[in-house]
């Protein structure tokens, strides 16, 4: 504001004032007042005023000096500054400059404050409108969840299914097995679990080991029956199982490689076994874990050209050849959870 730029209002006496005051356009910034006046005072006037404009900086003008009259003007009339007659005119000049300068910064900071609260409500209705709609999201998405829960679940039902019916069709063929592929399973999971593999890798292995043998179903029964031991020829029709299982299994889209465990399966660690000859680490952990447990149940079980060899050839087998034909870390679990749990017919049980 330059200089003496000001729009001043002048009024006779305090009811005039107050008149002009209550039917103003827009708030008054300084409002100037001599103390004796007709009608009413200054005091009387400035009471009145600051009602109407309570932010407006208030002067008055009074010959006398007494301390009770300013302190009544203090009290009543919400008096800012008061001068005493005669006064500077450059003086008094400079307190409105003053003056104006605080109620300008003090009109700003109020302007301000309610920009602040405006947007303080707009910011709360925002965020309850984002709690809103996180909520009804929250609450998609926990629906979603639980259709995805039964959606799994279903799928484990049918998976669950798919592997006990094809577990049955091998316990058809070969019924002098029957019970081998769910030991083979419960024993390779056991050893799994002591080799502190993680479970959904454990879940999948017991689906291997239940399915390690549907392969069988292309090999004749007469061979699988039969009570003498397997000549060359049968012995290499046997050995065709591990492929017929791969070829089977593995346009069934299990969410872990089934077929290819199974299909290394008999597999061994210094390449002796079949049908790739692979070495080491190309053999799957989870198929050398289901060979070791495969060898314990088929060795402690009877077969229709020998009687059962019993739980202990069978681990004198797996120690025989530890690190050479079988894993040595799946032995070591094998023979801890033999020494665990053996049931009284001598053979390992999950139970």
């Amino acid at each position: 504001m330059a200089d003496g730029d000001y729009e001043v209002h002048v009024a006779s006496n305090g009811v005039d004032g107050l008149d002009k005051l209550r039917t103003a356009k827009k708030p008054y910034s300084l409002i100037i007042s001599d103390q004796r006046m007709p009608d009413m005072s200054g005091v009387q006037f400035f009471s009145k005023a600051k009602d109407v404009f309570p932010d407006a900086v208030r002067i008055l003008l009074t010959a006398y000096a007494d301390s009770d009259s300013i302190i009544e003007a203090v009290n009543k009339g919400g008096v800012h500054l008061y001068f005493t007659k005669p006064w500077h005119e450059d003086e008094i000049l400079l307190h409105i400059k003053q003056s104006l300068s605080k109620v300008e910064i003090m009109t700003e900071n109020k302007r301000l404050m309610d920009l602040l609260k405006n947007k303080n409500k707009e910011l709360l209705a925002l965020n309850k409108t984002l709690e809103k709609k996180t909520e009804e999201k929250t609450n998609d998405l926990l629906i979603q969840t639980e259709k995805l829960k039964d959606s799994y679940k279903n799928s484990q039902l049918i998976l669950d299914g798919i592997v006990r019916t094809l577990s049955k069709i091998i316990e058809t063929r070969d019924p002098y097995t029957s019970g081998h592929e769910d030991q083979v399973a419960k024993i390779a999971c056991k050893i799994a679990r002591e080799m502190n593999l993680p479970e959904e890798q454990i879940s999948f292995i017991h689906i291997a080991a239940t399915l390690h043998d549907i392969g069988k179903i292309s090999v004749p029964s007469e061979i699988l029956t039969k009570p003498s031991m397997l000549s060359t020829l049968e012995k290499e029709i046997i050995k065709t199982h591990c492929k017929v299982a791969n070829d089977v299994l593995k346009n069934i889209e299990f969410p872990y490689p089934v077929a290819e465990i199974i299909y290394q399966h008999h597999e061994r660690m210094d390449g002796s076994g079949y049908p790739r000859g692979l070495k080491g680490e190309e053999i799957a952990i989870e198929a050398r874990i289901i060979g070791v447990a495969d060898v314990i149940d088929a060795m402690a079980s009877y077969r229709p050209y020998r009687p059962a060899l019993g739980v202990d050839a069978a681990i004198a087998e797996i120690i025989k050849h530890k690190g050479v034909t079988y894993d040595s870390v799946v032995v070591d679990a094998c023979l801890r959870v033999y020494k665990k749990d053996t049931n009284p017919n001598n053979r390992p049980t999950m139970n």
